[in-house]
């Protein structure tokens, strides 16, 4: 049941995203043939998670504020598609835990480190670093993913979409220096997050030169 709900789910959102939105993802084959990996991707809008079907292989797993479970059908439906919680806002060690699990196994993890969909453009928040805390503990390595046109399909606040290009381009994997997970070491944590964040930037930046 769970299997055939997130194919059939995939397949709606890649057609959608294909159709309605145009939608095109640059340098697949930088995309892992399997996981255990990381992939991080710029937080625009709530499209995000369907846009990310352009760049999905396999089964993966997303982190999803815990408010949106208590959705009736919603709730259900984020679960079978193997999405899990997190309370955003603090330290959501439970969260943590599962994802680190995931990782453990085999599985891929799609992440948006910034946490929030508003803010402008131009500043977008710090990245969090919990993706980097969780691929230094499982050794695996981050996917920097850039997705551009979901903001301006549907930005914060809206209803309704609006039918622009969206793009995607996918950089090679990140494997980040060992550190040591101590409070010690949040400062070179920070600084891993930052640089792979600016390599997704830098992946939007590209994407907004190909299609300007």
């Amino acid at each position: 049941m769970s299997a055939t709900v997130y194919w059939i789910s995939y397949y709606c959102f890649r057609f959608i995203m294909k159709t309605l939105f145009r939608g095109k993802c640059y340098a697949e084959e930088n995309i892992p043939q399997k996981g255990p990996y990381i992939a991080i991707i710029n937080h625009n809008s709530l499209l995000d998670i369907p846009a990310a079907a352009l760049t999905v292989r396999g089964r993966v797993s997303t982190m999803v504020k815990d408010s949106l479970f208590k959705v009736p059908i919603l709730g259900w439906w984020l679960r079978t598609v193997h999405m899990f919680p997190v309370i955003r806002g603090g330290s959501d060690q439970r969260a943590f835990n599962y994802a680190l699990d995931l990782l453990k196994k085999g599985y891929v993890l799609y992440m948006a480190p910034e946490g929030t969909r508003k803010y402008y453009p131009n500043e977008p928040p710090r990245a969090h670093t919990g993706f980097v805390r969780l691929a230094q503990l499982s050794k695996v390595p981050v996917v920097p993913i850039a997705i551009t046109g979901t903001r301006e399909a549907l930005p914060p606040g809206a209803i309704f979409p609006r039918l622009v290009k969206v793009r995607a381009k996918i950089g090679k994997p990140i494997y980040l220096e060992p550190v040591e997970i101590t409070p010690d070491n949040f400062e070179i944590l920070q600084q891993q997050a930052n640089r792979a964040m600016s390599e997704v930037y830098r992946l939007r930046d590209e994407i907004l030169a190909k299609t300007n």
